[in-house]
């Protein structure tokens, strides 16, 4: 189906029979692994769960039942499955079912729209959740000393230094780079789908964008050049090279699903908790943000949507941050009669 295309909808026509096409004719614009990710959620949750209801006759309550009775469906994971499904994935099986909504309303499909007051419920444990999710100024610095050092560990330096994800970076080819200027074209991101790479769009259209790198960021760019040129010499005949810029020793791009190993042993070595390899976008963020760069400006260098999901997601407030917030009475009216 092409994205010109519509499909029928009638009234007896199921939320399955919906989403279905509806998802495949929002596909081609969307980044491969997002999208696939969203099929999953179809797939696994939405359609064995509600899909075989009518379109027209799902109300908030039907959903409100549909979220609270989500559980893990991974056999893979058997210490999840059948488990209560996680705050975080409801949240994206509803925000996906919104759209869809959405769209039927906005076509005409549809007279209301179920997932504007339904909501999922937070469970106790999620509301009372206050880890971090970035690490502070010293456990960064902690990593970073231990990571530059090792062969594979410089892509994570960079990803700290920069902000960007580690599909952006793995997915950076030296076509995208201006060693000169230090413009850095994010353009692509390198996925892994079924076990094999596959280069697409960056998650948003917002995250298609130029960064400007300095400092040991854009020392890592450049050494990279002589790396490659090493790596070239050593395999001889059997160097493959593809034009990106963080290889493994043939000179092809890193698999994704490869790199969690190394950064869990490089948090090892540094006696930082593993908190996979976002923490290094949220770790970005968060300390950009204590040192006093203002959320707009973070925001659009990451790539977000909006400055409010930069704040609400990522920017981690640190407890050293909130020492010291009394405010002083006795400083404030000395202050005022001082200048009476």
């Amino acid at each position: 189906m092409s994205g010109t295309e519509q499909f029928a909808v009638t009234q007896k026509t199921t939320l399955e029979e919906y989403l279905l096409p509806w998802h495949e004719l929002r596909a081609p614009a969307q980044a491969a692994k997002y999208s696939r990710a969203q099929q999953g959620l179809i797939l696994k949750h939405i359609v064995p769960g509600i899909g075989k209801r009518k379109l027209g006759s799902i109300t908030p309550r039907d959903l409100e039942t549909f979220y609270a009775a989500l559980q893990h469906q991974d056999p893979r994971r058997q210490d999840t499955l059948g488990k209560p499904l996680g705050d975080s994935m409801k949240r994206q099986i509803h925000n996906l079912l919104h759209l869809a909504f959405n769209d039927a309303v906005r076509h005409g499909d549809l007279m209301r729209h179920p997932a504007d007051t339904a909501r999922p419920r937070y469970t106790q444990q999620a509301a009372q959740d206050d880890t971090f999710k970035s690490w502070t100024e010293e456990e960064a610095s902690k990593f970073y000393t231990v990571a530059r050092v090792h062969s594979q560990g410089v892509v994570f330096c960079f990803m700290l230094s920069t902000g960007i994800r580690i599909a952006e970076a793995l997915g950076l080819r030296w076509e995208h780079v201006d060693l000169q200027t230090g413009a850095v074209r994010v353009e692509e991101a390198l996925v892994s789908l079924g076990g094999h790479l596959h280069r697409t769009t960056p998650k948003t259209n917002r995250s298609r964008r130029t960064i400007h790198v300095a400092g040991d960021a854009l020392a890592i760019l450049q050494e990279q050049l002589e790396v490659d040129a090493l790596k070239r010499e050593a395999k001889g005949e059997s160097y493959v090279g593809s034009g990106s810029v963080f290889t493994n020793s043939l000179g092809t791009p890193i698999l994704p699903d490869n790199v969690y190993r190394t950064m869990k042993q490089l948090c090892k070595a540094a006696d930082v908790e593993y908190k996979g390899t976002h923490v290094l976008r949220h770790s970005f963020i968060s300390i950009q943000g204590q040192q006093g760069r203002s959320v707009e400006v973070i925001s659009a260098h990451v790539g977000h949507a909006r400055p409010s999901f930069t704040r609400d997601r990522y920017r981690t407030v640190f407890d050293e941050e909130r020492k010291g917030l009394t405010l002083d009475s006795t400083a404030l009216k000395k202050e005022t009669e001082s200048s009476a």
